[in-house]
């Protein structure tokens, strides 16, 4: 594990277990706040050897959806978007599961453990990526015939953008051609449109108002960030919030940050943004 990795998992831990010793999680979850919020979960990198923050251990990730399937109903990020902009009804405190970058693994590992426990999920991919036009590892992503193959298995699959930059670096006219250009390339090799962009990097920093609205006016009906926290009817469809699972986020630590141990980091994804990433690395 990386320095950078092991300090956020230390400061992600002292909240888990400080909010749980102190009874503070206890309280939160009797609150209709917390009884009342849907919960979209992501994940990375599912390797053996994870190093980085964004990585998890294949076992920890299996421990996780045995964890769901038994105590949540999964449901897609679809359905929490209806449910925000009440279209839907969700009546019981609900998850989803949600997949950035398109990595390899994501059709091996992933799918398998995800039919497993017969769960639905969402995967986000980058297509500049997907079409070779970008200087990334093609061991390490998948190619649009693993992303065709998580189609054909019932998954659903989102655009995160053609280069994975900050829209929130960008112009109106450069954040357009971004989403509208992913939405193309993958009706045009899947043959469906998708209705869901995941913002790059996805703090505060990397997208805002005018991003949401061109979102919209792009043809999509929601957008996740990366800002921790639960999602309620009347939330904005177009800023979902996300869970991150992280470098060694175990079964222990996965219980909980479900009952809501982890979500005061929103605090941290407020005014501490600037400190998480220390550079725009390509995918992240």
């Amino acid at each position: 594990m990386t320095p950078r990795a092991a300090v956020k998992r230390w400061l992600k831990w002292s909240v888990e277990v400080g909010t749980t010793w102190s009874g503070i999680a206890n309280l939160y979850r009797g609150s209709r706040y917390f009884q009342t919020g849907h919960r979209i979960l992501t994940y990375h990198r599912i390797i053996e050897d994870p190093t980085d923050s964004h990585s998890i251990h294949p076992t920890h990730f299996k421990e996780h959806m045995a964890f769901l399937s038994d105590h949540f109903p999964v449901v897609s990020v679809e359905d929490i978007a209806d449910h925000v902009r009440g279209l839907k009804s969700l009546s019981q405190q609900s998850a989803a599961i949600t997949f950035d970058d398109g990595y390899k693994e994501h059709e091996s590992i992933a799918a398998e453990i995800l039919d497993q426990y017969k769960l639905t999920a969402t995967f986000f991919v980058v297509t500049g990526v997907l079409d070779r036009l970008m200087n990334a590892p093609v061991e390490t992503y998948l190619d649009w015939d693993g992303v065709k193959a998580l189609h054909q298995r019932g998954f659903c699959i989102g655009s995160h953008c053609v280069r994975h930059l900050s829209l929130g670096r960008l112009t109106a006219v450069q954040v357009e051609d971004e989403l509208v250009q992913s939405r193309i390339r993958i009706a045009e090799e899947l043959g469906i449109v998708t209705s869901g962009i995941s913002y790059p990097y996805g703090t505060f920093r990397d997208y805002s108002l005018e991003t949401t609205l061109l979102a919209a006016r792009s043809g999509y009906a929601w957008g996740v960030t990366a800002i921790h926290g639960l999602n309620h009817a009347g939330t904005n469809p177009f800023l979902l919030r996300r869970t991150s699972m992280t470098c060694g986020d175990g079964l222990k630590t996965f219980r909980m940050i479900m009952k809501g141990s982890l979500d005061p980091w929103a605090i941290v994804d407020r005014w501490g943004y600037r400190f998480q990433r220390p550079k725009a690395n390509m995918l992240e």
